[in-house]
């Protein structure tokens, strides 16, 4: 039984001409819905990162991963805040809704099932293999593979809506925590170990042959949320596109994260170039971000 004198008014229609009922506060309405956890204040390390991540699913009702109808696997990356940008020219950005991303930039493989026959002309035939990163693919390609993958019936019927990610969101899901240039470090000194990069500095082939070009994905270690390749092996495009209508300005597109034709320097996770909507190379690709209807598998 409640104690003396907590009792909670309600308006309750059934009573007579809706009169004032009084119920105990034990059996009033309780808001039983979890409490989401805060993001830890960036920057913070792998197992903040890891645990935030897990914690955050649980109480979001989301899965933590996911793998889709094209063979794709996704993960959850939390919504935070953090300094976008290189040192010495970094802003606040909030992203305060939680996505799922590519775990590995979209493959031939998966690229093909909405472009049969998609190749990259004048590789060898290894890079041309279902393993390897899409490439040749423009903004206006990738989008429309976006476009593409949400309208299939299993995805719509899972509520997954899928799209380029946007310059933060890229960002934040490629530095997974940490404040350093790379998730790895603010160095170079471990690049190899965890992209595919011009290691050696030399000229570039005109064409992908004898083991330089793009490598097979999800090779090397991810980093804390769980995505592979974030830094080299293809450029990926970002969704946004700034426009302004009052002024009639408007930029293209920029690509993150360098390639395998790439230094060191542009292997990081604020390195950009910018390229027209129709840009393609053969070290171009892009991954995908997704939005998850709670309680979704």
């Amino acid at each position: 039984m409640p104690s003396p004198g907590r009792w909670v008014a309600y308006v309750v229609p059934a009573c007579a001409a809706l009169a004032t009922c009084f119920v105990p506060a034990s059996v009033a309405p309780a808001d039983d819905k979890p409490k989401l956890p805060q993001a830890p204040r960036f920057p913070f390390g792998e197992e903040q990162a890891k645990t935030f991540r897990d914690d955050y699913a649980k109480a979001a009702g989301l899965p933590r991963e996911v793998t889709n109808s094209v063979g794709m696997k996704l993960v959850l990356v939390p919504p935070g805040n953090f300094e976008m940008g290189p040192n010495g020219s970094t802003y606040r950005v909030t992203l305060a809704k939680p996505f799922h991303a590519g775990v590995t930039e979209v493959t031939l493989g998966q690229y093909r099932k909405f472009k049969a026959g998609h190749n990259v002309e004048g590789a060898d035939d290894e890079f041309n293999e279902d393993d390897r990163p899409a490439a040749m693919v423009s903004w206006d390609d990738a989008r429309a593979f976006c476009a593409w993958l949400s309208a299939q019936d299993d995805e719509k019927k899972a509520g997954r809506m899928y799209a380029l990610p946007t310059e933060a969101q890229w960002e934040w899901a490629a530095r997974a925590g940490t404040s350093t240039s790379r998730h790895f470090g603010e160095t170079d000194k471990e690049q190899a170990k965890f992209s595919w990069f011009n290691a050696t500095y030399t000229p570039n082939p005109k064409n992908e042959a004898k083991g330089r070009g793009r490598q097979p994905v999800g090779k090397l270690p991810p980093n804390a949320w769980g995505l592979h390749d974030t830094l080299g092996n293809v450029w990926e495009w970002c969704g946004d596109r700034r426009t302004d209508e009052a002024t009639g300005e408007a930029r293209d597109p920029v690509m993150r994260g360098g390639s395998w034709r790439s230094g060191a320097f542009h292997c990081t996770a604020v390195a950009h170039d910018p390229g027209s909507p129709g840009t393609k190379g053969d070290n171009i690709g892009f991954r995908v971000v997704c939005t998850v209807a709670a309680g979704a598998k």
